[in-house]
């Protein structure tokens, strides 16, 4: 189609048909696209973020003069949050107490959304990393659920933190 502007000049623009073909040609990329996109990234991200926390808490378990069962580190399970922490302290205290983890790891919510299940016993660590209870002594392997049928396991002796419910 050609235009001409108010200087008498002539501009060429697109026809409407032009306009109809890009349009449908976009629709039908983005329903194609769309239909393609991944889903359950929200579930696995929330798996390697829970595995992250079992490993930080017996990384301090490990690194933090773990000198018996009232020195342990745990992760515990409430209401869908985690929290890891010193036997024996206080989170509402942090980051004053040094039996805390940071802020980060007190009462949170995988993902930061409470909407995402979390089920699981409290599991203590020892000084080698070691899942124990709270007596300090050793546990079998301690499997946590995560929305989505998401499994998490504790290996025993070993301290191995694995996605699935069995240990090699």
């Amino acid at each position: 189609m050609r235009f001409i502007n108010i200087n008498g000049e002539s501009n060429q623009g697109f026809t409407l048909m032009e306009v109809i073909i890009v349009m449908l040609l976009i629709g039908v990329l983005a329903v194609a696209i769309s239909s393609r996109w991944p889903t359950g990234m929200d579930d696995k991200a929330a798996v390697l973020e829970f595995k992250r926390a079992v490993r930080y808490a017996q990384h301090k378990a490990m690194t933090r003069q773990y000198t018996g069962a009232a020195t342990a580190w745990k992760i515990g399970i409430a209401a869908n949050h985690y929290t890891i922490q010193r036997e024996g302290t206080d989170c509402s205290t942090c980051p004053i107490d040094p039996g805390c983890a940071e802020p980060d790891y007190c009462d949170r919510a995988l993902l930061d959304h409470a909407a995402i299940s979390l089920v699981g016993p409290t599991v203590w660590f020892n000084g080698l990393g070691e899942p124990t209870d709270m007596a300090g002594n050793p546990l079998a392997a301690s499997t946590f659920t995560i929305s989505g049928g998401n499994t998490v396991t504790i290996c025993p002796e070993t301290g191995y933190v694995q996605e699935g419910p069995s240990c090699p």
